[in-house]
């Protein structure tokens, strides 16, 4: 990252290079979405003002949205503390709304705060954003609670419940005199985002149990994703089963390597979607991956120790990288390997085999290229937005390197 990269803007929009507008519906009466890249949000009209359920992710497209926004926001809802939803809230706030979230979200918008580099890092990483650290102009809740909670505006009620899913803070409502609920990033619209590379462990299990406690009401209605999308009658319910009947399943498969002690490393690669549900319209693979749900699910049970008791106070990587490489003793042995698997389809394996030589000697120009190689067979089928931008981020950090010596 450039020192220029590092210091911190005032007026960066973390998606500003994107040019995509607001795309508006309303689908059921009283209830108005807004859908945009990465994020989205809804309000509900009432014979008294206005709730909005979350606020986008960039202040240009929250202005086109309180452009929408006919009476006076009452009240804004956070059902969760991640950027997206909650980023753009600024916007909203000349109506003095209350601001309701879960008990737990000051503690995240804290965090943002406090790891600020490391988010700007992982952000560019995950979702393919300039490596900027932004001052963070942040709307903390002006009530927040655990449980449920129940309020009326006008000719509504809105019945909020807390959740640990996605996050510790997870807020979803339900408005009976629509019959429908508004259920954050309980899901997405694809495989649940249940394991995150960058980020703490979910709930899987309390997850699993909340998406239950939403199909109790069998709501004609569905909003999600901040509420942006929605889905209606047997279509709605299929998407929660489908959600919860995968969540279960792979649960239950990790907690049995667990039990049996199957390494984490082998674990990912046995855990599976039942069959019947691969072809599901909910669980496609486009953000998330099973690999993660895996390994988050793993960390949410088990200790750091995987089971090889060299593992337990290890020297650093690099360190045993040096050793290991010594003993190899010649980079062409190793980078020869790597073609070699490459060529046998095996490109995981030739960028572990790769690593060997770019630990003890980060500065090898023909190692370098080779991983941008293995990266680039790796990532051309995948179809996971989280390890998509992976690949294509540290590409362009090796690219970069090579242009730096070859001047």
């Amino acid at each position: 990252m450039s020192k220029e990269n590092k210091e911190q803007s005032d007026s960066v929009d973390p998606i500003n290079v994107i040019s995509f507008e607001v795309t508006f519906d309303n689908p059921i009466k009283d209830v108005h979405t807004a859908r945009a890249p990465l994020s989205s949000c809804g309000w509900i009209d009432t014979t008294e003002g206005v709730v909005l359920i979350d606020t986008l992710l960039a202040k240009r497209w929250a202005k086109q949205v309180k452009e929408r926004i006919k009476d006076k926001i009452k009240y804004l809802i956070y059902t969760h503390g991640h950027m997206d939803h909650m980023l753009a809230a600024p916007v909203f706030m000349e109506d003095n709304p209350e601001v309701i979230a879960s008990k737990y979200l000051p503690d995240r918008l804290d965090k943002y705060q406090m790891l600020a580099p490391y988010k700007a890092r992982k952000d560019a990483q995950q979702f393919g954003f300039p490596e900027i650290i932004p001052k963070l102009d942040l709307i903390y809740p002006t009530k927040t609670f655990l449980g449920d909670m129940t309020f009326s505006l006008g000719d509504k009620t809105f019945e909020l419940h807390t959740a640990r899913a996605e996050t510790d803070d997870a807020v979803w409502i339900y408005v009976p005199e629509l019959d429908a609920a508004f259920i954050g990033d309980l899901m997405i619209g694809s495989f649940p985002n249940i394991g995150n590379p960058w980020k703490p462990t979910r709930f899987a299990l309390d997850w699993a149990k909340e998406l239950e406690r939403v199909r109790e009401l069998n709501p004609k209605y569905i909003f999600y994703s901040g509420g942006g999308t929605f889905i209606e009658g047997e279509n709605a319910i299929r998407g929660i089963n489908d959600h919860i009947e995968v969540i279960r399943s792979l649960h239950d498969q990790v907690v049995d390597h667990i039990n049996k002690g199957t390494h984490i490393t082998e674990m990912i690669h046995e855990v599976k979607i039942p069959e019947h549900l691969k072809k599901s319209p909910f669980l496609q693979a486009s953000y998330s991956r099973p690999e993660f749900f895996a390994f988050n699910c793993y960390r949410w049970y088990h200790g750091y120790f995987d089971g090889n008791i060299t593992h337990l106070l290890p020297r650093p990587e690099k360190e045993v990288m040096g050793e290991l490489y010594n003993l190899i003793g010649d980079p062409e042995k190793i980078i020869k390997r790597a073609k070699e698997l490459l060529e046998q389809d095996q490109a995981q394996l030739a960028l572990e085999v790769l690593d060997v030589l770019i630990q003890a000697d980060p500065e090898n120009i023909e190692a370098k290229k080779m991983r941008i190689k293995l990266l680039e067979k790796i990532g051309k089928d995948d179809y996971c937005l989280m390890s998509r931008n992976a690949w294509v981020y540290f590409i362009n950090k090796d690219k970069d390197f090579i242009k730096s010596k070859e001047k």
